[in-house]
């Protein structure tokens, strides 16, 4: 039986409801599944809005949107699910091969220089040529691969694919888009992309730039300045687009759209210029620590006691004066990446994401010397060689073997969970994009702990409730089950007084004295009963729910 399409429309209907409600709302509209949505219209060519499209129409910002390839007018029909059918290969004719009559050898290098014009289709073509291991400069035949539409310029030669990087074309798209997506296109790293972009003088956005633009603020962008170097550039297209660390669990807690943003701003996240002002934290932060330092140095001078003082600055111990502007580079590129997310910076350096305190610990390592001995040194032993003749009670002064003394490699833990460091292949200022994903990562962990305190301290203070409550109920039901005793007993205690009026009226004539006896019994009888609860003349109201010895009867001293 064959299946029914839930939509059928033609690629210019479905382009235009895609550009206006989304793919998700064409999703709920249809009832049907977004993943398979999403996958049929991908195989019919169909452009779909970016993540960041949508927030950029809410706030007012220019939008890309790319145009619908042809043919518009053909007929699509998207299924609930992905129907099983068997694509045909596309037989493609091979282009026209063009002999290279002269061949240059090229440099052996990620990125080549390559024409700047093009090259009639019946000459010789002179395309760069990459050296193979021994460095031999081969004659084979080039192959000229025609652009496609809307895809990157590319030729082959000896079985590999080069990428063409034009730079007014770079320029536009690094502008237009994160460089991430760019390098995904021509199918290349984004550290490619920046490279190219540094060698045909291509200016890049700066930190923040997404961030911003996401944000609704205005952003300026850099023009692309005259320049004297070739206007086009080749590099071997990897076929590997790699991320910083971006595996489909990271940032995992987050939308896709804020995902995405974060992810398109860390691999374009750099070090700010030298000359650059710094963060107004880090600023005071650098002088507190200079400060320290030389008091710290003035108070072991002179034997003073610090036990009592100020804590240190955080970057005050574990590194050195040589390192420290460069851990407070860091800082600077970290935060001036992360404050238009809404992130901020402590004075004590700590950052604060999504609401959570998240602490960087830098440390330095040390390498291990013979102790050499200093002037004052010298003369301790040579006072203690002296004494030691004299006297042998002489004591050896205490002199350290080694000296620690700190080499420039510096390592950061992100709240003790994840620690970088500098090492032969890359160092610190390399991973910025990954120290800015964990610090999003640690923020999630110190939310996802402290929602786990909070919860057990709501479940303790319900637990202490509960049995408050439960001791407060216990101790009434006490008090009134004593006072239902207590009642009883001088209710009995009533009972046993009429009884024995009945025998004494029972035993014998009634006289006057007896008749005067009953009255008065049966009037403290009523007082004992607490269903009558009558007044006494001398003892009062008797409170039937005190228990018998706060109840008893005494004699009163001639004091009271």
């Amino acid at each position: 039986m064959p299946i029914k399409p839930v939509i059928n429309l033609t690629r210019r209907e479905l382009y235009d409801e895609i550009w206006e409600i989304s793919v998700a709302g064409l999703a709920k509209k249809h009832d049907i599944s977004y993943t398979h949505l999403m996958k049929q219209i991908k195989e019919a060519d169909i452009p779909v809005p970016t993540s960041g499209y949508w927030t950029q129409l809410a706030y007012g910002k220019p939008a890309f949107k790319p145009e619908l390839p042809e043919p518009a007018d053909a007929m699509i029909s998207i299924y609930e699910t992905v129907p099983r059918t068997r694509k045909k290969k596309k037989t493609v004719e091979p282009p026209s091969r063009e002999v290279v009559k002269e061949m240059q050898p090229a440099e052996n290098t990620p990125v080549l220089a390559a024409p700047a014009d093009d090259t009639p289709a019946k000459a010789a073509v002179a395309l760069p040529v990459v050296e193979d291991a021994a460095n031999a400069v081969s004659e084979d035949p080039v192959i000229l691969v025609a652009p496609a539409v809307s895809e990157p310029e590319t030729y082959t030669q000896y079985g590999q694919t080069y990428n063409v990087y034009d730079r007014e074309t770079i320029y536009k798209e690094v502008w237009k888009f994160p460089v991430t997506e760019v390098a995904k296109r021509y199918k290349v790293s984004d550290v490619t992309i920046h490279k190219v972009c540094k060698a045909l003088e291509i200016p890049t956005p700066p930190a923040g730039y997404w961030a911003k633009m996401r944000a609704g603020k205005p952003v300026s962008v850099i023009p692309l300045p005259q320049s004297d170097t070739v206007s086009k550039r080749t590099g071997i297209q990897t076929g590997v687009t790699h991320q910083l660390e971006t595996a489909k669990e990271t940032l995992a807690f987050l939308s896709d759209e804020d995902r995405s943003v974060i992810l398109a701003i860390t691999s374009q996240i750099l070090l700010p210029d030298d000359k650059a002002r710094m963060h107004s934290n880090i600023i005071a932060h650098r002088k507190a620590v200079a400060e320290w330092r030389r008091h710290g140095k003035y108070a072991d001078n002179r034997g003073l006691n610090r036990q009592n003082a100020d804590p240190a600055p955080s970057l005050s111990k574990s590194i050195s004066d040589e390192t420290l502007p460069r851990a407070c580079r860091i800082i600077d590129a970290l935060i001036k990446a992360m404050e238009p997310l809404g992130c901020s910076l402590t004075n004590d350096l700590d950052f604060v994401v999504n609401g959570e305190t998240v602490q960087l610990f830098f440390s330095e390592s040390q390498d291990q010397t013979s102790h050499v001995l200093t002037k004052d040194e010298n003369l301790q032993l040579l006072k203690y060689e002296d004494e030691r003749r004299h006297s042998s009670w002489a004591s050896k002064p205490q002199i350290r073997k080694y000296d620690y003394i700190f080499n420039g490699r510096i390592s950061l833990a992100v709240n003790g969970r994840k620690s970088f460091r500098d090492c032969k292949s890359y160092v610190l200022e390399d991973r910025l994009g990954d120290i800015m994903i964990e610090l999003y990562e640690a923020a999630q962990e110190i939310k996802k702990a402290r929602e786990a305190r909070e919860e057990e301290e709501r479940k303790r203070q319900e637990e202490k409730r509960r049995k408050e409550e439960y001791r407060d109920r216990y101790n009434i039901e006490v008090d009134r089950t004593l006072a239902l005793t207590n009642l009883a007993e001088d209710y009995d205690t009533a009972c046993k007084i009429r009884n024995y009026i009945a025998v004494v009226e029972a035993s014998g004539t009634p006289d006057e004295k007896t008749a005067e006896w009953v009255g008065w019994a049966k009037t403290k009888a009523d007082w004992y009963d607490p269903t009558v609860a009558r007044d006494d003349e001398f003892f009062g109201e008797r409170n039937h729910e005190k228990n018998a010895e706060e109840k008893k009867l005494g004699h009163k001293n001639y004091w009271w």
